[in-house]
């Protein structure tokens, strides 16, 4: 279903129609792994509801509710969207809005796949979830135990929730799937979801996970054997335990200045340099995810319902 524009419409049908496109192709999206549209697209529809109805409770809404009959996991930490810009002053105006106490940001290429949550145990991967509708996800954990590089254990024997963002490498892609998939993110989606061996057109071992996150259970959530959480006043250093661990991360790139002119440059540089290098990537990235490094200052910025307030994603000019 995609819907000619309807003419002659008045705002409110407008906005009635642009949340019909928006719920429609989110579960394209998120559940089905087949959408239509492409993210442009989808942005255009999200932005143009945001300007008639910026309180419209579609727009609180991460991803999509899981489909009907897959087993359901609750995030203990919600697994939410990004706020996302295309242009230069919308940089500038992040920095400018989240620098008091903190002029350092943490930059990640934004990966374009599908959003994971490992759950591990005493240092044991026990589960694994997609986001779904950002606290409730699906269960994936027998095909996320497949991808080469997720371990079964990690050196550290506590308890931890890692998320990040399962890919395929463009490499593999073109040698072993481009004739039967449109794209590695559509591929890696469906793969891992897939009910049987059989069912899925790729092989999870043919994924990757890097990970953008790690969260840790407080005392009435985490085993009773578990060591306390590692201490980090940055989120530069979680990426760099995370590294020594065993896991693989999606970037660790700091951008620090002593104002804010200059630290917006330096961000602007980091999304340059990706933006020339992104036909040589070797998977596919859509922008650049900027997030303040000092997690104090996270605490005191907060979140909305649909995203932290702390962290842009900044994505390719279509």
């Amino acid at each position: 279903m995609v819907d000619e524009r309807p003419t002659g419409m008045d705002k409110q049908e407008l906005v009635s129609w642009l949340v019909g496109q928006i719920s429609y192709h989110s579960d394209l999206y998120y559940n089905q792994a087949e959408p239509i549209i492409s993210d442009a697209q989808f942005d255009l529809l999200w932005s143009e509801l945001k300007n008639l109805d910026p309180l419209n409770p579609q727009l609180d809404r991460v991803g999509s509710d899981s489909t009907p009959g897959s087993k359901k996991v609750d995030h203990l930490f919600p697994m939410r969207s990004l706020d996302k810009a295309t242009g230069i002053d919308e940089i500038r105006h992040f920095v400018s809005e989240t620098t008091s106490q903190g002029r350092q940001f943490v930059c990640q290429p934004k990966l374009d796949g599908s959003a994971l949550s490992l759950e591990y145990r005493r240092g044991r991967l026990v589960r694994a979830a997609t986001r779904g509708n950002g606290t409730r996800g699906e269960d994936v954990t027998a095909n996320a135990r497949r991808i080469s590089n997720v371990p079964e254990s990690i050196s550290w024997k506590g308890d931890c929730h890692i998320r990040g963002e399962v890919i395929m490498p463009l490499m593999t892609f073109r040698e072993k799937y481009s004739s039967i998939a449109p794209n590695p993110r559509n591929l890696a989606a469906g793969c891992l979801r897939q009910k049987t061996l059989q069912s899925g057109k790729a092989s999870a071992e043919d994924l990757k996970f890097l990970a953008y996150d790690v969260k840790f259970p407080d005392n009435n959530n985490r085993h009773p054997d578990s060591p306390p959480p590692p201490k980090f006043i940055f989120d530069s250093e979680s990426n760099d335990w995370l590294s020594k661990i065993g896991i693989g991360i999606a970037g660790n790139t700091v951008a620090s200045a002593n104002d804010d002119d200059l630290t917006t440059q330096k961000i602007i540089s980091i999304t340059e340099h990706w933006t020339n290098q992104r036909k040589d990537a070797e998977w596919e990235i859509d922008g650049v995810v900027i997030k303040l490094d000092l997690l104090s200052k996270r605490e005191l910025l907060g979140m909305t319902a649909h995203h932290p307030r702390w962290a842009l994603a900044w994505k390719f000019p279509p």
